[in-house]
């Protein structure tokens, strides 16, 4: 990663303020998103929260990493801060990498899978933004600058503070089953092309895991699949 020409204290400080910004509006509208049903749209925005996050970080190290969440920026986040990262599902965060090519549908390539389960990733990404953002602690001479994280759990914003399980102090499992959950899911076939389905599950997901497949194929006739988790109701949109 180059490092950039030298700046001042003042300078770098600005700079990562700036970068925490940008992720915590990111994050408040992928929250947003998240709870009105659009989570193709809410799991791009934490994609770039995070993204934005990381690069906060390569800031108060005087680096930087362009480009939109990826492989690199995993590595850096692991080499700066292991227990931090050691905190966060690695799974998770390469699923943020891979949500951001949902902003173009029509250009997925071939094979490309994922499931998105709203309140799985929404208590997800609350503990990760959580975590990250408690890595910062900045001063202006004496006196502490507060993150727009700060600022919002002091406050109480809603859009913060409403389905946060991590303010709430709710077990992740609790709140994530606690009710039924809006799910995504897309593929793009070899056979069918772009399929995508959203519905409501009512349990937890047939595979531990975020990278889990959705919309399996059952054998070769291209006509049967299986859904991430089990039966549910139809929840919107099926194409």
């Amino acid at each position: 990663m180059p490092l950039p020409k030298t700046i001042s204290d003042a300078e770098r400080t600005k700079k990562i303020m700036s970068f925490l910004r940008d992720s915590f509006n990111d994050y408040v509208a992928s929250r947003v998103l998240f709870r009105a049903r659009l989570p193709q749209q809410a799991a791009v925005l934490s994609s770039t929260a995070l993204e934005k996050c990381v690069k906060a970080m390569l800031a108060v190290q005087g680096n930087e990493c362009h480009g939109h969440l990826k492989t690199a920026h995993r590595k850096f986040l692991r080499n700066f801060n292991p227990k931090l990262y050691a905190d966060l599902k690695d799974d998770f965060l390469v699923l943020n990498q891979k949500v951001y090519a949902l902003r173009y549908t029509d250009d997925l390539p071939i094979g490309y899978n994922l499931v998105i389960a709203s309140r799985e990733f929404l208590a997800e990404m609350d503990f990760t933004i959580a975590t990250m953002f408690s890595c910062f602690s900045m001063h202006q001479g004496t006196k502490l600058i507060e993150t727009p994280y700060d600022v919002a759990v002091r406050s109480r914003d809603d859009r913060l503070w409403l389905d946060n399980h991590v303010l709430a102090k709710l077990p992740i499992a609790l709140f994530t089953y606690a009710e039924p959950q809006f799910v995504y899911e897309v593929r793009n076939d070899s056979r069918r092309g772009l399929m995508e389905i959203t519905y409501i599950a009512n349990g937890p997901a047939k595979e531990v895991t975020f990278l889990r497949a959705g919309w399996v194929p059952r054998d070769t006739s291209g006509v049967e699949y299986d859904l991430a988790f089990g039966a549910g109701e139809p929840g919107g949109t099926t194409r």
